[in-house]
């Protein structure tokens, strides 16, 4: 932390330098007849960096207590910068002996806000290089080898830039113990963690399973604090909501209430507006993709341009749906045909190598570009931007009570399970994840998942 600190010290000074460099030396049609000397600046740097650092601080770009995304980082990075200079221009008002120009400060805030960013970008890169050779690598274990477990140990699997080794399962169905999975072994039962700990040097622990009782995790976390081994749990669904639990007394028993969703009232309607006006600009935007397409689906394969299917929507509305047709026509029908072959847990069908897919269909599926036309569902107000995938009704009929909350809001045309994995994620993990933006929406959230939606549909992660 100390280093960070002390190179974003480095790093204001510098910003601070290029700024009166920009200032008087590059924006000459502006300069005053007095040019001020760079001592003047740097004579009062020290003060200028102590209150930047000192901003930073208060607004939690040091936090420690959790780690944060980078995204995040860079959100609180941009707001702690804006409010530095914000500082020192206040300050340049109350005490005129403090005299730095208001340009050299403008200029210090986009220059500072790029190469400490960048840092940071940097900083990020390295770790992951050096991580994917085997540098600071965590040994996990992992408790619970259901379903969850082994997509867990899949996803840090696939990625080395994560920095973890899953060394091992345990868990306490004996039917599972001595498999294999992802070629990590289930090594025998949650009672013995605290001797896998010690005879495979684990630096962590992730429980991915609700099937252990709460008093056995306490004495799991508590070994883990004793051992000095860092401990992670995949939250269940009581766990999901407790963003919105609040602790009320009635006749002195504690009770626990749970508040709405935040994405209800002002804040949907918020929401609402954002989509409306970034739909219609994509929509200015792409309509030249919008012709092109729609010619080519029309001459290639016989068929209507748009494939229009009843989806369910927010509250379990049925509303139409418009995708760039990418199969043949009547492709519907033969459902029943290749059910079996479906490649997606739960109630979703899917199938790589789909035989009723056209050769334009597979580009246009590749790229996301069939989804174009849901930017018309979301202007007229059937789906979201961003949220949960809308459904088919025979898909809905299969649902169990708690799945039906993904019906709570209004489907998106992205969201986390798609930015996440998308047709390689099982349905429940779908259903998890939905739950999870539901219960912790925010309009920072939204942004983060557009952006990074953008490389999931660039690179063709998980699209089938």
């Amino acid at each position: 932390m100390m280093i960070k600190v002390f190179l974003d010290a480095f790093l204001i000074n510098i910003s601070f330098i290029l700024a009166y460099y920009f200032r008087f030396r590059i924006l000459v049609f502006i300069t005053p007849d007095t040019i001020p000397l760079l001592n003047e600046y740097i004579e009062v740097l020290i003060f200028i960096t102590l209150l930047w650092l000192a901003i930073f601080k208060i607004v939690g770009l040091y936090e420690d207590k959790k780690k944060t995304a980078l995204f995040d980082e860079i959100a609180i990075l941009f707001w702690a910068v804006t409010l530095s200079s914000l500082a020192l221009v206040g300050l340049l008002f109350l005490y005129r002996e403090f005299w730095v120009s208001r340009l050299v400060v403008f200029n210090a805030w986009w220059i500072s806000f790029l190469l400490l960013t960048g840092i940071r970008l940097f900083s990020l890169w390295l770790q992951r290089s050096l991580r994917s050779r085997g540098w600071g690598i965590k040994r996990t274990l992992i408790l619970g080898a259901g379903e969850m477990g082994q997509v867990l140990a899949l996803k840090l699997l696939s990625d080395k830039g994560l920095g973890y080794k899953v060394v091992a399962f345990l868990d306490d169905n004996p039917a599972l113990i001595g498999q294999i999975f992802h070629d990590i072994k289930v090594a025998g039962q949650i009672s013995q963690v605290r001797e896998v700990i010690e005879t495979s040097s684990i630096d962590e622990i992730i429980i991915s399973t609700s099937k252990i009782a709460p008093d056995k995790v306490l004495d799991i976390i508590t070994e883990c604090e004793r051992l000095g081994v860092e401990f992670k749990l995949v939250p269940g669904m009581l766990e999901l909501i407790a963003s919105r639990v609040d602790v009320d007394e009635i006749g002195g028993v504690p009770l626990l209430t749970v508040n709405k969703i935040q994405l209800s009232g002002l804040n949907a309607a918020i929401k609402r507006v954002m989509d409306i006006i970034i739909s219609l600009g994509l929509i200015v935007v792409l309509l030249p993709f919008y012709i092109v397409f729609a010619l080519l689906v029309k001459r290639t394969s016989p068929g209507p341009i748009l494939f229009i299917q009843e989806r369910v929507g927010l509250d379990g509305k049925y509303f139409p749906m418009f995708k760039f047709r990418s199969m043949i026509e009547g492709a519907d029908q033969m459902i029943g045909e290749l059910e079996a072959l479906s490649e997606t847990e739960g109630h979703i069908f899917k199938i790589k190598e789909d035989p009723r897919i056209t050769n334009i269909g597979k580009f246009m599926r590749h790229w996301s570009i069939d989804e174009f036309p849901q930017l018309f569902n979301v202007l007229f107000g059937h789906m979201s931007l961003v949220g949960p995938r809308p459904p088919l009704p025979r898909e809905v009929k299969k649902y169990t009570p708690w799945h039906l909350k993904r019906l709570r809001v209004r489907p998106g045309i992205t969201g986390l399970w798609q930015v996440s994995g998308r047709s390689l994620l099982p349905f429940e993990e779908m259903v998890r994840l939905d739950i999870y933006y539901i219960e912790n929406w925010s309009l920072w959230q939204d942004f983060k998942i557009l952006l990074r939606t953008i490389p999931v549909v660039l690179f063709g992660s998980g699209a089938f």
